[in-house]
């Protein structure tokens, strides 16, 4: 707070004091009135942290299995997903943007089920079961959601925020930003497991795409709920629609037999988090505020132009 200066003859000017005395009182009135929600604004920005929603369903179940080895130095507990130095060295020379402060230590994600465990039978069966069951229409719309995750115009569009495509500049921008950091810890937990995919460990298991990269955490997935995370705080009122997205990208991951579902789980616990984090950072809450005053004004220009049509 600035200090304020008296004037040198104060005590000896009456109506001089009463002057200063009376903008004084009014000065700590404001104070007392503003201070609150100052504070309260910058309490909120720093203290972000939504809780993830318990498990549910299939997820759960799981969860009800062993996710220990079945015995000590088993074979196939040592099995791990190809380790390339040259990769590593090239994908995390790409450093975060906004989360720079932040190690893979900050984030509490579980340890995937171990190879022999009873979890991960469980879990292979599943996706067997899965397998099994697939119609083309499955197959097709899982392949398609994994190929079209959707631009922020997509998403605009389908809550009917806007229609048609729409410029978002300022949103494409922060989420290449968000990209970057979420690359960076992404990588480094899938070379930290190295999970190996379904298939090494069943033969049975018919993934139908190639895979590049260790198992846990999914990359989709990961990625369908950071955009679910930060969608939300743009349109609260999605939430659910933009919460089932991604729930459904888990899905149609386990449907074409490329992930467990405790890799989908640990990418959704990763995302939580790390959402968590992007929204206590001063950086990243700049740029987001100019994002929201993007969508509105997108919003409110194309509405505008929505109605002129239909009054025609």
């Amino acid at each position: 707070m600035k200090k304020t200066e008296m004037p040198h003859n104060f005590f000896s000017q009456a109506n001089e004091s009463g002057r200063v005395y009376n903008k004084i009182q009014s000065f700590v009135f404001i104070l007392f009135i503003v201070c609150p929600f100052i504070s309260y604004g910058q309490k909120n920005t720093h203290d972000f942290n939504k809780e993830i929603v318990p498990l549910r369903g299939n997820y759960k179940i799981f969860t009800s299995f062993s996710s220990k080895p079945k015995a000590a130095n088993l074979d196939v507990d040592k099995l791990k997903f190809p380790f390339s130095q040259a990769w590593a060295d090239k994908v995390l020379s790409i450093k975060p943007v906004y989360l720079t402060n932040i190690s893979i230590d900050d984030f509490k994600l579980p340890d995937p089920p171990a190879n022999s465990s009873d979890q991960t039978r469980a879990e292979l069966n599943y996706l067997l079961t899965l397998q099994h069951s697939r119609s083309l229409e499955d197959i097709t719309e899982s392949i398609y959601m994994s190929s079209n995750p959707g631009t922020p115009s997509d998403i605009g569009n389908s809550i009917g925020y806007w229609t048609g495509a729409q410029k978002l500049p300022l949103t494409d921008s922060l989420m290449d930003k968000v990209s970057k950091d979420g690359n960076f810890f992404l990588w480094s937990f899938k070379f930290k497991y190295a999970r190996v995919r379904p298939y090494a460990l069943d033969p049975k298991i018919h993934d139908l795409e190639e895979s590049f990269a260790s198992s846990y955490p999914s990359g989709h997935v990961t990625y369908a709920y950071i955009n679910a995370y930060i969608y939300q705080e743009l349109a609260p009122e999605f939430t659910d629609f933009f919460i089932a997205n991604a729930y459904r990208m888990s899905h149609a991951r386990q449907v074409i037999g490329v992930h467990y579902p405790s890799d989908c789980e640990g990418s959704r616990i990763f995302a939580r988090q790390f959402v968590n984090m992007l929204f206590k950072n001063e950086k990243f809450l700049h740029d987001f505020e100019k994002v929201k005053k993007e969508w509105a004004s997108t919003k409110a220009e194309d509405q505008k132009k929505t109605l002129e049509t239909l009054n025609k």
